[in-house]
């Protein structure tokens, strides 16, 4: 259980790291728009996938009942969601805060 829970921010880490320069590269390009439509796009995936592995949204098919936490189908589609959506959002989300902070700056800079 802990090697997988190891792999998993290992993927996820990875994952937020490659989006983080990748995004990096389209904001020195001015391509915003390409940028906030990815972030919408994942946010939603991300809030889909706490949702479902928290147990609100549980389908009728989804095999509920399990002592083990990681055992039932909707955990391990939330799982699913919250790595593969929620690292490249939080990679976008770092880069996206990383250019403000160093735009306000220089915008403070100019100002003195």
């Amino acid at each position: 259980m802990i090697l997988f829970l190891f792999f998993l921010i290992i993927a996820a880490g990875s994952l937020a790291a490659v989006f983080h320069a990748a995004s990096e590269r389209l904001l020195k390009r001015r391509l915003h728009i390409l940028i906030y439509l990815a972030l919408a796009a994942l946010g939603i995936g991300t809030a889909y996938g706490l949702l479902r592995w928290t147990g609100i949204v549980v389908f009728p098919s989804d095999h509920t009942w399990s002592a083990d936490f990681f055992d039932a189908s909707w955990r391990d589609d939330g799982v699913r969601f919250l790595v593969l959506c929620g690292a490249p959002f939080a990679g976008i989300s770092a880069a996206l805060l990383g250019k403000r902070k160093k735009s306000g700056s220089s915008q403070i800079e100019e100002k003195m």
